[in-house]
């Protein structure tokens, strides 16, 4: 039997996923960017692994399912999952209320999220400030992603499995089963698929464009400053320099959320306030020192080290603030994925679309998530 051809567009944390299991099934398979692997989206990304705080109901389980296909692959062998837990920290009564009304909400017992006591909060992580714990709460089953690692690792996965690579290549035009791209040099080549997949983050909606396709995917200009729905695109997250004693955890307060970094730092970010900026508003730049405050505040250890890095990134935003993975042709040649919880749904899109595109089964998870909730809009 022949191997199906897909061309996957994108080479970020959702591409790479996507091209590795589709050359783990027999596929003949090329991964085209416009620029490097992990270097769009995936590059400025919290990489926040999570199920909970979601709505509605369908979205909160298709994120789990994406926690549990990280702890699948890490049995596999796959080293980008830090699996830490998730410490949220509250410096109040009222906020400790809150978290006992999240817990008690949250549908699946083996989730493991369970209250915390100001003591048992300080007993997991020592380093933060014991006067500013009030309680908490655990949600074992979150961590982290290194996304670079989990994208080169899955990328040399696809090509060790017969994928070609063609980095630094923008889609210039695309037809039913096959796309023209435009070389950095100038030069035009064109590729035949019997399926093309885009997973381009914000440039899905100007490549299908080409088809003559209306994706509904917010734009980033028009969604600057908090102007479009659900909130702005914008997303800013800083890492330090090495720290003596960091945490342990991946770790949220009001204002403020940590993890581990991978250079022995701690990475932080809030989207609110870093979010209400536009991308070209030079004040988006004080979000930096303005959350390394709040982490020395939380976690003293912070007040010796210094901003080593920032990374500022446009959010992928579909029109509901949902996820879209979805046939976006009549001819079934040309399938689409978007969504702003790229990291956490990576790995369990790549099997549930792959299944869909080479099988024609569709999981009953991504039955919510089709363009056609879009109709009526």
């Amino acid at each position: 039997m022949k191997k199906p051809t897909v061309i996957v567009v994108g080479a970020g944390v959702i591409g790479c996923s996507l091209a590795a299991e589709f050359a783990r099934r027999g596929a003949t398979v090329a991964i085209i960017d416009a620029a490097e692997a992990a270097s769009g989206t995936s590059a400025s990304t919290f990489a926040w692994i999570n199920g909970n705080d979601k709505s509605p109901e369908e979205y909160s389980l298709l994120n789990f399912l994406g926690v549990q296909a990280y702890e699948r692959e890490a049995q596999r062998g796959g080293r980008w999952f830090h699996q830490t837990g998730m410490i949220q920290v509250a410096q109040s009564d009222q906020e400790a209320q809150t978290l006992e009304t999240n817990v008690a909400r949250i549908a699946w017992e083996d989730y493991g999220a369970r209250v915390l006591t100001r003591n048992e909060v300080l007993e997991l992580e020592p380093s933060l400030d014991p006067t500013r714990i009030t309680g908490g709460a655990i949600y074992p089953r979150e961590g982290w992603v290194d996304v670079e690692t989990m994208c080169l690792s899955l990328l040399d996965r696809a090509i060790q499995s017969g994928a070609t690579f063609l980095p630094f290549r923008s889609v210039a035009a695309v037809e039913q089963s096959h796309l023209v791209t435009v070389a950095t040099d100038g030069t035009t080549q064109r590729h035949g698929a019997d399926v093309i997949v885009v997973a381009a983050g914000n440039g899905t909606r100007g490549i299908l464009a080409n088809a003559g396709i209306d994706f509904p995917l917010l734009d980033p200009a028009e969604n600057a400053e908090g102007a479009g729905e659900p909130g702005s695109s914008v997303g800013i997250i800083s890492t330090t320099g090495r720290v003596q004693s960091g945490i342990r955890h991946f770790v949220r307060a009001n204002g403020i959320a940590l993890r581990p970094a991978r250079n022995g730092g701690i990475t932080f970010a809030d989207h609110p306030t870093g979010g209400k900026w536009a991308k070209t508003d030079p004040q988006v730049w004080t979000v930096p020192g303005i959350l390394l405050e709040r982490a020395r505040e939380l976690c003293p250890a912070l007040r010796d080290v210094a901003v080593e890095s920032v990374h500022l990134g446009t959010r992928v935003l579909p029109r509901d603030g949902l996820t879209i993975a979805d046939w976006a042709d009549r001819d079934r040649s040309i399938y689409a994925v978007a969504t702003h919880s790229g990291v956490t749904l990576a790995p369990h899109l790549a099997t549930t679309v792959v299944d869909e595109v080479l099988d024609g089964v569709r999981h009953d998870s991504l039955a919510p998530f089709g363009l056609a909730r879009f109709a009526a809009i």
